[in-house]
């Protein structure tokens, strides 16, 4: 993987004052003490986890013992009408892990997940719905339960919640901006699409803010929140991005960009370098602080510019070698 494009092994993510030090390498006892409390019948699962975060075991070897429970026949009437809930469950304690673990641990819990792709069975039969199998190499259910269970707010979701509670701004702002660097990550790793990736940033800096105040709060730019979350999304995927201009991709997934909608700056339907070099320019505005952006916006939204920049060079470079 190019380093200059999907790295996943560090973030600068900026978390506000009186936050969670997420370049910890630790996860707090407490952390698995609580899931075994509350989820008793997968003590296997958890202890692998621990044992795993304490580099007592590697990813393969890992992945393997946790998907065992779930693999092996269920040895009671009891246990087995309980497996299909099981198996959300197991999988919603890799999300919980995902988003709660510190962001310097994140990529060592996708060398782990990308472990599973080396599995060669599945949950047992009793958890399957239908006539269709499961297999763990899918990771069954992770897509669903991080959209809808863990990562469902929108920006103006988020804003409205400390917009009442003032005193929860820097808390909602650092886990939103969390989540988001952490599903750049995985999606920089394959486990979801790039559409992702483009559905985010397009938000972020093609929304005309003039605009803002007519549209509903769930509608709006936040800055502070939709800025450095693209801001991450151009620091994991900014090389496919770039990549994707060079190619001309074509962006048709997107409601907001077919046909143009006049709520967008932009009224092309693919990637291109004019839409790299609006993106740049609409980062060095929130970076200039033209808005009256906060200081963690203009910090992100400089980064942002400046990997930008280190990418087009990278790419120059990369491309006058071969071309040599």
């Amino acid at each position: 993987m190019d380093t200059m494009s999907n790295s996943t092994a560090n973030s600068t993510l900026i978390a506000p004052e009186n936050m969670p030090d997420e370049s910890n390498q630790f996860v707090p006892e407490k952390w698995f003490t609580d899931q075994l409390q509350a989820y008793k019948y997968h003590t296997t699962e958890i202890d692998v986890l621990k044992n795993y975060h304490d580099k007592r075991l590697t990813a393969t070897e890992a992945a393997y013992l946790f998907t065992r429970p779930l693999t092996i026949e269920p040895t009671s009437d009891h246990r087995r009408s309980l497996m299909r809930n099981e198996l959300h469950i197991v999988t919603s304690l890799l999300v919980c892990a995902l988003c709660e673990w510190p962001l310097a641990r994140t990529p060592n819990l996708i060398d782990f997940l990308q472990a599973f792709e080396g599995l060669q069975d599945g949950p047992h039969e009793s958890m399957v719905h239908g006539n269709k199998g499961l297999e763990w190499k899918d990771l069954p259910y992770l897509d669903p339960i991080w959209r809808n269970d863990y990562c469902w707010e929108v920006p103006g979701c988020v804003a409205e919640i400390y917009y009442q509670h003032p005193e929860r701004r820097n808390h909602e702002i650092a886990q939103y901006l969390k989540k988001q660097d952490v599903w750049a990550q995985l999606v920089a790793a394959g486990f979801f699409t790039s559409t992702d990736a483009y559905l985010r940033v397009l938000w972020a800096l093609e929304q005309r803010p003039e605009l803002n105040d007519t549209m509903h709060l769930y509608d709006r730019i936040i800055p502070e929140l939709h800025v450095p979350a693209a801001a991450s999304w151009i620091r994991t995927m900014g090389r496919t991005f770039y990549e994707d201009a060079i190619n001309g991709k074509m962006l048709d997934n997107f409601a907001m960009l077919k046909p143009p909608s006049p709520k967008m700056a932009l009224k092309c339907d693919h990637m291109c370098k004019d839409r790299w070099a609006f993106w740049e320019k609409r980062f060095t505005e929130f970076a200039n602080g033209a808005g009256g952006e906060d200081e963690l916006t203009k910090k992100e939204a400089k980064a942002a510019v400046e990997h930008m920049q280190a990418v087009v060079k990278a790419w120059e470079m990369e491309n006058e070698s071969i071309a040599g």
